[in-house]
């Protein structure tokens, strides 16, 4: 009897573990959106990938962990590091058609915090696009897709995952079973103004392992990417690809200033949440911050994504060779803890990409390594499931005669107020007294519990205020600044 298994997302992390696994068991995805609406499909950074002879892995395994403030454990980096090539290898095999320089070599990438020029691209700045419809496409036609539906929550059986409540597109609740379950279902972005995440991306996953009493780690560590466009408040705030300062962009003031000139070593290309800092530093004086693109070589052919955005929205990127930035929600360093399998603390349930903690990234992800992550650990979860499902060793439980009505309601603050109050206080630099007010204000309503029937809307509310709630506490018990977790005394 063929098994089943039952993937929450639809992004790359996802479609990679359904890819090594579709041609022996019965796969079933269910996504929030459609299949092409995904973080995934937003990532313009590359793949970090030690492929050119001249490069050491090594070196790429001291720069994760210098960037990742050492926080990093170090098995998980050495996995990634040596385990992430051979994956991209082996999509180049199948046909992954990765940029080019002129003589058909690998055109790799430098981007922040890295020594060595070793980022894959594919499509310029389409690389999270190209590769997640590549790898969707390998899938055949046997994968059962489930469209416009929001997981609510686990089943569980005895410390195991025996089955998933999901809503609808009309809002119905329906319960799927299956022998093993996935969640690939990304990080918490919408939870802050500005973001570079997908609409869809509201912690459900984190939510739901935080109600099953799964064990998630570094929750306090959010990467906000330095620059994301600042323009009218109407208008999405795409990222302005870490590439674009690798090919020669520098961050300006209005008076044309290099805003990183002395600040360290690396410059404009120093890690993400030192870059984040200085910028938010500059902005809260009531300045402007740019990238100045005017010694970008060949700017529009190497950046489609972002040029086609910037002259939908009609800005004069040309005539100023400058584009307004700004920091941004872009990434979560911590989740749902796992091994390098993919496994987590309950039984039957593998978690893989954003929504994960291998602990890969310490404090502070390294610019094109999630990508990475999601190819390797999400091969090495694959492979775990296949031999789990081999030796028998799940035993799935009938979920729906286990379901019990629930009489609790909820009592959820506002979206938007919630959303600006995480903001000021979770965001680039943070405060205890403010951390503390943000939790006694949380403590008023009650998101922890859900009620047998629950609308989309609201859930995504409950579910946002309990990753709030969570990371909120996770941040006052790291007492020191690391990495992305930065504290200060005073009010900001």
């Amino acid at each position: 009897m063929t098994k089943k298994v039952v993937i929450i997302g639809a992004g790359l992390a996802g479609s990679i573990v359904a890819y090594y696994l579709h041609e022996t068991t019965d796969i079933t995805i269910l996504t929030k959106g459609k299949r092409n609406e995904s973080n995934s499909m937003l990532a313009q950074g590359g793949i970090a990938s030690v492929i050119d002879p001249l490069d050491d892995k090594k070196d790429h395994i001291r720069d994760t962990l210098i960037a990742g403030a050492f926080h990093n454990d170090e098995k998980a980096v050495n996995f990634l590091v040596n385990e992430g090539p051979e994956v991209v290898k082996h999509l180049i095999d199948e046909g992954m058609a990765f940029d080019c320089d002129d003589k058909g070599n690998l055109d790799l990438g430098l981007e922040g915090a890295h020594s060595f020029s070793r980022i894959l691209h594919a499509g310029g700045d389409r690389t999270g696009q190209r590769v997640t419809e590549f790898v969707q496409n390998k899938l055949n036609s046997r994968i059962k897709w489930i469209e416009s539906a929001m997981a609510t929550e686990w089943v569980t059986k005895e410390g195991r995952v025996v089955g998933l409540r999901y809503l609808d597109r009309d809002e119905q609740m329906k319960t799927l079973e299956a022998d093993i379950f996935v969640l690939a279902s990304g990080g918490v972005g919408q939870l802050f103004n500005v973001t570079s995440n997908d609409k869809n991306i509201t912690g459900d996953g984190l939510a739901m392992t935080m109600r099953a009493n799964g064990e998630l780690m570094d929750l306090e560590f959010l990467q906000f990417h330095p620059t994301l466009l600042a323009t009218e408040a109407d208008v999405h705030p795409i990222l302005i690809s870490e590439a674009v300062r690798g090919d020669g962009a520098v961050l300006i003031n209005d008076q044309e200033e290099q805003i990183m000139s002395g600040r360290h070593e690396k410059g404009n290309l120093a890690p993400r949440d030192i870059v984040s800092r200085i910028v938010f530093e500059h902005l809260k004086k009531g300045e402007r911050i740019y990238l100045d693109i005017s010694k970008v070589n060949d700017f529009e052919h190497h950046f489609p994504f972002i040029t086609e955005y910037l002259q939908q929205i009609k800005y004069p990127y040309r005539e100023t060779s400058k584009i307004p930035i700004q920091p941004g929600m872009h990434f979560m360093m911590g989740g749902v803890k796992t091994d390098l399998e993919g496994r987590t603390s309950l039984g039957n349930l593998y978690a893989v990409g954003e929504v994960a903690c291998t602990g890969v990234h310490g404090a502070n992800r390294l610019a094109s390594n999630s990508l990475l992550e999601i190819l390797a650990f999400g091969r090495s979860t694959a492979l775990t499931i296949n031999t789990q499902l081999s030796e028998n060793k799940s035993v799935p439980k009938k979920a729906k005669s286990i379901t019990v009505k629930k009489e609790v309601s909820l009592k959820l603050p506002d979206r938007s107020f919630l959303i600006d109050k995480a903001t000021m206080t979770l965001g680039v630099v943070r405060n205890i007294p403010e951390i503390k007010s943000f939790l006694s204000w949380l403590s008023s309503y009650q998101f922890e519990r859900l009620p047998e029937t629950v609308n989309k809307e609201e859930l995504e509310v409950a579910n946002l205020s309990l990753v709030a709630q969570e990371i909120a506490r996770a941040t006052l018990n790291r007492h020191k600044s690391v990495g992305a977790h930065y504290l200060v005394e005073e009010k900001v």
